[in-house]
């Protein structure tokens, strides 16, 4: 019967081409909605904030350190809630309550108001509908070869835009008007969010509810942290996370101690910046032909040679190379780890690894770029402290092309 209905043109229990792509094209417009907003649009606000409020930049700097610290922790939470209630309405949740944040920014009386709406609102919706729910609601519909799908829904277009039309709107408008067009990007998401179905219907999960709701069957929280595998991933990816944030924070630094002009320093963070915009999908192409473990592993070696490259040269091409492979690099960390999971854990678990992914690296993602900072102080240069860095980065790319050996995980038969 099967066969027959499948025959009579009946869509695959993969889904139409057409839905799976209409699904990635939602998972990019909430994963840029939610990234733009909160690191695009907050670099350009950064001095308008300082002036507003008479705040320093330590103190501006630490409301998006807030957002990025609340998205880290609330994200197994996130999990839990992506399986009780769906991915449809915990994203349009978490649209709502990010864009209600940004409205209020509009009008915030202090620096301290800032601060918290960055935290809670903004954070919070940032775990409900940025990048983590965003990459599983790619990965279910291509759930047989994601990658590609997963570097498309992480390509950071937004936080690239927002940024040139951001300066332009504070200029001519104001602060408050910016921080309203932000929240008025966050309802036109909305209808968008609408169409949000956590997968399709096949042999192993369930057909879709009303609200386009799948049950899942998920691994639990104390199974994942028993399993070793699990932690190494969380080492590894967390570490390459990290040293792509120590990239962004201290490669215009090491480069200008070893004589480079502020100009060509400024020239590297830039190409790094963009870089991210490509890298993305290009990471997703390469794990959809080599594996996420492999590409983890080149992603690792290629960050090592870059930084080698880097203590070696002060010519100008060969460290925009370097800084185009890190910012590539980097960018293409979060979908690998995506892919890789599902493989390993199944696709079904995919919320909660991911989510506890997330917690469970912030000390390395936040820890590891001021320990550079100190470490450097206390050397008196950059030349020791990034050879540290370059021998973690050898020790992931053979942590992962280990791991590449371990075979992912097989669907479980179901009974005809």
């Amino acid at each position: 019967m099967v066969a027959t209905i499948a025959s009579a043109g009946a869509p695959s229990p993969a889904g139409t081409p057409g839905q799976r792509r209409m699904m990635v094209a939602r998972a990019f417009l909430a994963q840029n909605v939610s990234v733009g907003c909160a690191f695009g649009g907050f670099g350009v606000a950064v001095l308008p904030l300082q002036r507003t409020y008479g705040a320093s930049s330590g103190t501006v700097a630490l409301a998006l350190s807030l957002a990025v610290l609340v998205l880290g922790l609330a994200s197994p939470l996130v999990a839990t809630l992506i399986a009780r209630i769906g991915l449809r309405w915990t994203m349009m949740a978490g649209a709502i309550l990010s864009g209600l944040g940004y409205a209020l920014l509009a009008f915030a009386p202090s620096m301290t108001i800032v601060l918290l709406l960055y935290s809670i609102p903004v954070g919070i919706g940032l775990a409900m509908f940025g990048p983590f729910p965003a990459s599983i609601l790619a990965s279910n519909w291509y759930a047989h070869n994601p990658g590609t799908a997963l570097g498309i829904a992480n390509t950071p277009l937004f936080a690239a835009l927002l940024p040139m039309i951001g300066m332009a709107v504070i200029r001519d408008q104001g602060l408050s008007t910016f921080f309203l067009m932000l929240a008025g990007l966050h309802v036109l998401l909305l209808p968008f969010l609408l169409g949000v179905s956590d997968g399709p219907a096949d042999r192993v999960h369930a057909p879709a509810d009303a609200h386009g709701h799948v049950p899942h069957a998920m691994i639990s929280a104390g199974a994942l942290l028993r399993n070793p595998v699990f932690w190494m991933i969380c080492l590894g990816a967390g570490y390459l996370n990290a040293v792509g944030i120590s990239a962004v924070s201290h490669i215009a630094a090491f480069v200008a101690e070893r004589g480079v002009a502020p100009a060509e320093a400024a020239g590297l963070l830039s190409i790094q910046g963009g870089s991210a915009v490509f890298g993305s999908l290009v990471i997703g192409i390469l794990c959809a032909r080599l594996g996420a473990q492999l590409t983890l592993a080149l992603i690792a070696a290629a960050l090592a040679a870059s930084w080698l490259i880097l203590l070696g040269t002060t010519s100008f091409p060969p460290m925009a190379a370097c800084a185009l492979i890190l910012g590539a690099g980097s960018a293409g960390v979060f979908p690998a780890v995506n892919m890789l999971s599902a493989r390993l854990f199944g696709q079904d678990s995919l919320a909660r690894v991911i989510g506890l992914f997330g917690m469970l690296t912030l000390p390395l993602t936040f820890g590891i770029s001021p320990l550079v900072g100190v470490l450097r102080d206390m050397a008196g240069r950059y030349a020791p402290v990034i050879g540290v860095v370059i021998a973690g980065c050898v020790l992931v790319a053979i942590l992962f092309f280990g791991l590449s050996r371990v075979r992912a995980r097989a669907a479980p038969a179901t009974a005809a």
